[in-house]
């Protein structure tokens, strides 16, 4: 389940404000373009059925959920509040921070520009994830709308995704990534003042079967 809301007062509510001399609040990825960082949460955070210690914070503006890195993160296993091609070395003001405090992770790509067209305009925006595996979106400043960004060099996306990985064969090694989930918004409602609260249902579960197990049972 999801609630969309463009009420400023709503999403202040949501917004975590990270100020720089607060010690817990940590900055990375200055002056990035492309890459990512492993960050360890202070608690298991149900994704899909299974619990995510080690999460991918991107440059990219989006937190990649898998436990398998490889070169193209973008493609699934994600949580996106805007995925896009931004680039933290175009401006000297651009930040990426995050607050852990125990029962929710906070990432804020503060100021963010995208490199093929940083004269539109700095991005500020925010994901949190909860313990009990709700996940807020919050937009505070987007200068364009964002069905105008391009996505000729990287991917343009706003919501969820997983998969999982299965071999081609009992033959090989090789792997393949299925997608098997996605959850997508409407990139016309990304706005300033912007929330997105998700209170997802299998996701959270154990096994994500079980909510089908369930359903069957009261049936």
């Amino acid at each position: 389940n999801s609630t969309i809301t463009f009420d400023p007062a709503i999403a202040e509510q949501y917004w975590v404000h990270m100020n720089n001399n607060n010690s817990d609040v940590r900055v990375i990825l200055s002056n990035a373009h492309r890459k990512a960082a492993i960050v360890t949460l202070s608690f298991d955070f149900p994704f899909y059925g299974h619990l995510v210690r080690d999460v991918t914070v991107s440059t990219g503006g989006f937190i990649f959920m898998g436990e398998n890195r490889h070169s193209w993160l973008a493609a699934t296993q994600y949580i996106a509040p805007l995925m896009a091609n931004f680039d933290t070395s175009v401006s000297n003001h651009s930040f990426i921070k995050y607050l852990d405090n125990g029962t929710a992770f906070t990432v804020v790509w503060d100021q963010v520009r995208l490199q093929d067209s940083p004269h539109a305009g700095s991005f500020t925006f925010q994901t949190t994830l909860f313990k009990n595996g709700d996940i807020v979106f919050v937009y505070k400043n987007i200068p364009i709308p964002v069905e105008d960004i391009s996505d000729i060099s990287h991917p343009v996306k706003v919501g969820l995704s997983d998969a999982y990985r299965k071999s081609h064969s009992i033959f090989s090694n090789k792997q393949a990534i299925y997608e098997y989930h996605r959850v997508k918004f409407s990139k016309e409602n990304i706005i300033n003042d912007t929330a997105i609260y998700l209170k997802p249902t299998c996701l959270n579960r154990k096994d994500c079967l079980s909510l089908q197990t369930s359903k069957i049972a009261n049936f």
